[in-house]
């Protein structure tokens, strides 16, 4: 058993009836517990280094919501409110005092929903790869997803969703190793995982999850600068819907930055997350303050 095997702790709960679990592994050091909501093909156990590093930092508690990893499967139906709610009733039992979040891809709406929600129990968001909505040609690019999983045309679903998250920019770091890992990963689906995936898809495209209030808590936005979905231009302009927000884009990355570069990520966090300067880091954009809507 590794170290961070023997200070875990997985947290089986049931929230709407349905079955679903959260983890939290015991770190050191001098931050409140840093939250981890991952994206569609992520599960609770899947941080690696970016969650290692952390941990020595702070508590890292991690989650498979309804509808995802080995959770129950959740009907489309259900939208980002229900997931916010879930991860509440995980965190009300796990952490009662204020923690930061970090939420990645599709984790970042339900991350993003919950500190609306309660936004006394946020010390701070990072979310990672984010959007306000999916329109135009990304929107169809997705339904198009949809469409080749329903037909079970297996390959060219894979083609599909590498092509939605992975740039084919030069000087990507880790390019290779990270397709080949999610070309695997994609690939290896079972029948259950294709449907979870049906599911929260069809729950991204139908379900806004976004009231338009403005988010009083600190947020930092990044992503990629190479990201084809979650592109800065979208990211940013998630930025400009809080009070209080900074966007950056981190180089040499894509939408799977957590894997391209996930010591800068973890760098990135920790700063944020400690009330650091921000400013001058090599591996970034200049980081610019968005005070709903105005960089500076």
């Amino acid at each position: 058993m590794t170290a961070t095997t023997t200070r875990q702790e997985t947290v089986p709960l049931t929230f709407g009836g349905f079955d679903f679990a959260g983890r939290i592994v015991r770190g050191g050091g001098r931050l409140a517990p840093i939250v981890l909501v991952g994206g569609a093909f992520q599960h609770k156990d899947a941080w690696g280094r970016v969650e290692r590093d952390l941990l020595r930092h702070a508590d890292v508690i991690t989650v498979d919501l309804p509808g995802w990893g080995a959770a129950d499967r959740l009907p489309p139906g259900y939208g980002v409110d229900f997931l916010a709610g879930a991860l509440g009733h995980l965190l009300d039992h796990v952490a009662p005092e204020p923690v930061h979040v970090v939420g990645a891809s599709y984790g970042s709406g339900v991350a993003h929903r919950w500190a609306q929600l309660r936004p006394e129990r946020v010390r701070r968001l990072l979310l990672v790869g984010t959007m306000t909505h999916v329109t135009g040609r990304l929107r169809r690019r997705i339904a198009r997803s949809v469409e080749l999983a329903e037909q079970g045309r297996h390959a060219e679903f894979t083609a599909e969703v590498l092509d939605l998250m992975l740039s084919r920019a030069p000087g990507i770091r880790r390019q290779a190793a990270v397709r080949r890992c999610l070309n695997s990963l994609v690939g290896a689906m079972s029948d259950a995982d294709v449907a979870k995936y049906l599911d929260n898809t069809r729950r991204l495209l139908d379900h806004p999850g976004d009231d338009g209030r403005v988010l009083p808590v600190p947020v930092l936005v990044t992503t990629g600068e190479h990201d084809p979905l979650t592109t800065p231009v979208l990211s940013r302009a998630a930025a400009a819907r809080c009070a209080d927000a900074r966007f950056t884009a981190i180089h040499g990355a894509d939408h799977l930055v957590h894997l391209e570069r996930p010591a800068e990520v973890v760098d990135l966090a920790l700063r944020f997350f400690a009330g650091e300067p921000l400013s001058g880091l090599p591996y970034c954009t200049p980081v610019e303050h968005v005070v709903c809507g105005v960089a500076r």
